[in-house]
């Protein structure tokens, strides 16, 4: 038979248990709140956009709802979400792309944007460079290695 100090023991590790772990999500319920707080704040000055890095291999990835600031170019977007190497040439008044996540521009391939026009579906050839195109809320960007 169980001793009694068995029993009772154990019924107060349960209850330790029990109040450690009310304790905890308790804790932790108050900074979901505060974040979802902080998000709802947040969303009055960003928005969000979706970008595709198509690394020319089969590999896609999407960044989806990716936060921005209102007025962000789609290469301070890029950079949310990717490491980006590029170079500002004066004499184009725009920067280049050499590597996005490490993959290089070279004489052969390159890095070339697009957007979703959401009229035509279809993708459409980016006008300007990532640096001047300003993106709106909820659009959909693709960075493709051609």
């Amino acid at each position: 038979m169980v001793e009694k100090r068995t029993i009772a023991f154990a019924t107060l590790a349960m209850l330790v248990w029990a109040a450690t772990s009310t304790g905890l999500l308790g804790y932790y319920y108050m900074r979901f709140q505060e974040h979802d707080r902080l998000i709802r704040e947040y969303e009055t000055v960003t928005m969000r956009v979706n970008i595709l890095i198509d690394y020319g291999n089969g590999t896609k990835v999407w960044h989806n709802n990716t936060l921005v600031p209102y007025g962000a170019t789609l290469l301070n977007a890029t950079e949310r979400v990717a490491v980006v190497q590029s170079t500002y040439w004066p004499q184009y008044q725009a920067v280049f792309i050499d590597a996005i996540s490490g993959v290089p521009t070279t004489q052969e391939h390159w890095w070339w944007w697009k957007h979703w026009d959401t009229s035509s579906k279809e993708w459409k050839d980016g006008e300007v460079g990532a640096d001047l195109y300003k993106l709106k809320p909820n659009e959909i960007a693709m960075w493709q290695y051609m």
